[in-house]
């Protein structure tokens, strides 16, 4: 699996440059093509503005010739007007068709040299005829203008003319199949173009799903992880405090077997001091008052040994066990515990720790709630056993408890090493709710979490 995803990172590092590499490849050749498409089109429309110039020197250069003629036939000045204007005209369309052919043919494939020098002739003739007429000799510039030599000078003008404007065209008809050319090119790398955009959509939709694929898989990784190592510390949490519960009951023992048997060992040996006979009173008076502290003594060791692992869990059941750990708590308060206690059905670790957190809450409530009263719930709830305690105090911020409070920590870490949840609930002025629920185990088969074992029941 990490092979074939390392071949396919790798293929897709290859081809992601070759389609940017083909990309912009079809970018310049469209780039080429449109350059080379309006060049195209720009010498085409010249050299149809040269072919029309081209037309237009031929028409006023046959305007002036007309215009002589009747000149020469009338001898009016509205004909020589004419001429002249024929030939202005002539010298300036004659100048913008050549300019504009030499522009468009800078190779000079087409040679207008010839064509300029035969107007140039006739225009030349056509002004000795003029000359001659306005000199009075009409009847010798008619015979001019009539001679063969004048009609075969613009047979050959007429002949150049044709040349020009047949190479004219011939040039434009490859400016025009270059043109369709350029517009061919465009269109293939167009549709190259999209050809390429379209696999590289395909190409980065593929390389999307393929990394949220994988994301996906290393989320599921990471979740499987954090699963497996939440598993492993709530274990290890459990394991802790059963460790420490256990130890902590090997301590009560001790102390029960060694200090109790000490105690009484003690109140033994005052109890024959008393019985020898002419003790002076003041001895007697110091042996009671070793008795009390010895008594005092006891009353202390059975408080630790209380606290250590609570006796009246395993001699009078949870209930009971909750009873009395509430009335001793209202009786150092000074505040009255409100209790709702219902029997259920729980194994021995968990009463232990339902028992722990009601302890570890009225601890709390003691050293800074400032509370008026406390209410401690306990029922049966389907598979669930709902534990809660609250109480109208102050109340604090649950979410910025100061890390060295481990209390709280340590009622969650025991709750959820049984597969618990814990709920903690405060605001500053609203007092504190806490909340557990712990699976049920019923003792016997058919028996719910609301009915309790029949010791418990009593």
């Amino acid at each position: 699996m990490i092979k074939s995803s390392i071949e396919r990172v790798a293929r897709t590092r290859y081809v992601m440059p070759v389609v940017l590499a083909l990309a912009v490849v079809a970018v310049v050749v469209i780039e080429g093509a449109f350059q080379h498409s309006r060049t195209t089109l720009t010498q085409g429309i010249a050299l149809t503005d040269a072919r029309l110039q081209a037309g237009r020197v031929l028409q006023h250069l046959t305007d002036a010739e007309t215009a002589a003629r009747a000149f020469l036939i009338n001898g009016q000045a509205a004909d020589q007007e004419d001429y002249r204007e024929s030939i202005l005209a002539l010298a300036e369309a004659q100048s913008g068709a050549f300019q504009l052919i030499a522009d468009v043919d800078p190779q000079r494939t087409v040679s207008v040299e010839a064509l300029r020098m035969a107007i140039q002739s006739r225009v030349t003739a056509m002004e000795q005829w003029m000359d001659a007429a306005e000199r009075g000799q009409r009847t010798q510039a008619r015979l001019m203008a009539s001679s063969d030599r004048g009609r075969s000078s613009y047979a050959g003008l007429r002949g150049e003319f044709d040349l020009v404007l047949q190479r004219a065209a011939s040039l434009q008809q490859t400016a025009r199949v270059s043109l369709f050319d350029a517009i061919m090119i465009n269109r293939v790398a167009l549709h190259l173009l999209v050809l390429i955009s379209v696999l590289g959509l395909v190409l980065f939709t593929r390389q999307l799903r393929y990394s949220d694929e994988q994301k996906a898989r290393e989320s599921e990784h990471l979740a499987s992880q954090v699963a497996l190592r939440t598993a492993e510390l709530r274990e290890l949490a459990g394991h802790l405090v059963t460790t420490r519960e256990d130890e902590r009951g090997r301590m009560a023992r001790e102390l029960h077997d060694e200090l109790g048997g000490l105690f009484t060992a003690m109140k033994l040996e005052l109890a024959r001091l008393r019985r020898i006979p002419e003790l002076p009173a003041q001895a007697l008076e110091r042996m009671v008052g070793i008795e009390q502290r010895l008594n005092e003594g006891i009353a202390v060791k059975r408080r630790i040994i209380e606290n250590l692992r609570p006796s009246s869990l395993d001699q009078l059941g949870l209930v009971s066990a909750l009873e009395v750990l509430c009335q001793d708590a209202a009786s150092n308060l000074g505040l009255p515990v409100l209790t709702d206690l219902q029997p259920v059905s729980l194994d021995k670790e968990c009463e232990l720790t339902v028992f722990r957190l009601v302890q570890e809450s009225l601890t709390n409530i003691s050293k800074y709630a400032k509370a008026r009263r406390v209410w401690v719930e306990l029922e049966g709830q389907g598979d669930w056993v709902h534990v809660s305690v609250r109480d109208d105090g102050c109340g604090f911020h649950a979410h910025t408890v100061p890390a060295r409070h481990h209390g709280l920590i340590g009622m969650r870490v025991r709750v959820e090493s049984h597969a618990g949840r814990l709920a903690i609930v405060s605001s500053p002025g609203h007092g504190t709710h806490i909340r557990a629920e712990l699976p049920c185990k019923a003792q016997t088969e058919g028996e719910s979490c609301e009915t309790g074992p029949p010791a418990a029941q009593g």
